[in-house]
């Protein structure tokens, strides 16, 4: 991860005593360069250079200095141990300065006191944000520019839509009982269940939410149509049926009804003709006969419980269509995408056997199986328009990130991210995110700035 240096000096000049320099820092996403200078171990920062960057309004009246930030409002004055954020007094370090004129505090105080955050990046960089969202759980694109940042909660989760650039961020949802949103193909929606298993559909630009379905059977996973116009689910308490929901005549239909259970990793072709999922069988009970009853000696044998793809194909002229099993291998099979056409299936292939790679395969409606990525081990795996994106082992120090045509195979390594890494998040056309240690990152301009705290 590259940036500008954190501690670069470009000028200095000598005051009571006091050497001021000008360092090099991340404000809002942009390198600035800002006074100060260091005192006990703390940097002291200029106040009005600070200020100015974050966008904060800076007032002054009888010595006391008023700086206000989203919200927030912090009272300094030169000399005094103490600023108050909000009308609550904090003690500092270091005593605020005047120094020519200007006026210096620590800075880190400083930026938590006006709600905003401060992160060093994998380089060393300093980035300082007016304000960011804070312990994020999940996160997911909207479209190229806008990403959906979830926290949980003790009551619930909270939703956020936050600019990528920016970091700037506005709720979307606070609700108790929602399920993950689903993001519509075009960005600009988004639905979910509640407890009850009716179906909403939220605006992500007016955050208005909309009950589309008041049909209470369980759906424990959603995924749109092509076109935005009806939404297809799983159906029941172990998703033993496929069906749809018509948006506009708010009418459910079954797709698929085979009485096969625990069907999962839904896959819809454009068309909305092929649906690609897994299939997982549950372990059966063993009981030895020679033992009593009461004894309650039993085990759980799991042989054949390996998920499996399956493929149903929509066929008017055929009746009592069933679907087709793809696979019959013993692996496991995560982070599962069909083609848009539904010509194939991409997966991780992750296997039990020693030291034995994850790996990017495809199989086809031939049931044949081509391997698209195997030179690393995948930890994660993400497909969008055709493109998959993965994160991979590295050396001790880093991971990478690759990009993978679907379509032909080929693979390039789009970034080398820290060993901390442990989520990215790739949509086609929007610069790559990651999580590190907790905190969100996105690439902007080739530097990763801090997008939460």
């Amino acid at each position: 991860m590259s940036a500008v240096s954190a501690a670069t000096v470009t000028t200095a000049t000598k005051a009571s005593a006091v050497k001021i320099s000008k360092f090099g820092y991340i404000v809002n996403g942009m390198p600035v360069s800002l006074s100060a200078f260091f005192e006990k171990g703390k940097t002291l920062v200029s106040v009005r250079e600070l200020g100015d960057k974050l966008g904060a309004t800076i007032e002054s009246a009888k010595g006391v200095v008023t700086v206000k930030l989203n919200g927030h409002a912090v009272e300094l004055k030169a000399g005094s141990d103490e600023l108050k954020a909000d009308g609550v007094a904090q003690k500092l370090d270091v005593a605020v300065k005047s120094v020519n004129g200007s006026t210096y505090i620590d800075l880190r105080a400083f930026v938590h006191a006006l709600g905003g955050s401060f992160a060093k990046d994998a380089t060393g960089a300093t980035w300082i944000d007016a304000d960011l969202v804070s312990d994020v759980d999940h996160v997911q694109w909207a479209n190229a520019s806008k990403l959906i940042a979830s926290q949980e909660t003790e009551t619930g989760r909270i939703d956020y839509i936050v600019d990528a650039v920016t970091g700037q961020y506005s709720k979307l949802l606070d609700a108790a009982d929602a399920s993950d949103l689903i993001i519509a193909p075009n960005g600009d929606k988004a639905a979910y269940t509640n407890a009850a298993g009716e179906v909403f559909v939220i605006d992500l630009a007016s955050k208005n939410a909309t009950k589309v379905s008041a049909d209470t059977s369980i759906k424990p996973e959603l995924v749109w149509s092509a076109d935005g116009s009806a939404i297809y689910f799983l159906q029941g308490d172990k998703g033993s049926v496929i069906a749809k929901l018509d948006l506009a005549a708010g009418k459910i239909s079954k797709i698929l009804e085979d009485k096969v259970d625990y069907k999962a990793n839904l896959n819809v072709s454009t068309d909305g003709m092929t649906f690609t999922y897994t299939v997982t069988k549950p372990g059966a009970v063993v009981a030895d006969a020679s033992k009593p009853v009461e004894n309650d000696d039993v085990t759980i044998d799991m042989k054949g419980t390996e998920p499996q793809l399956f493929q149903f194909v929509v066929d008017p002229a055929v009746k009592d269509a069933k679907a087709v099993q793809l696979t019959t291998t013993t692996d496991d099979k995560v982070f599962i995408n069909a083609a848009a056409d539904g010509s194939s299936v991409e997966y991780v292939s992750v296997s039990d056997e020693a030291n034995a790679k994850s790996k990017l395969l495809q199989v086809g409606k031939d049931k044949t199986v081509k391997t698209l990525f195997e030179s690393k081990d995948v930890y994660q795996a993400t497909l969008s328009n055709g493109k998959w994106f993965l994160l991979t082992e590295g050396d001790s120090a880093n991971q990478s990130v690759y990009e993978v045509n679907a379509a032909t195979g080929s693979a390039s390594v789009l970034s080398t991210v820290a060993a901390g890494v442990t989520d990215v998040i790739a949509k086609s056309g929007a610069p790559i995110a990651v999580i590190n240690d907790g905190i969100l990152y996105v690439n902007v301009n080739g530097l990763w700035k801090p997008t939460s705290r």
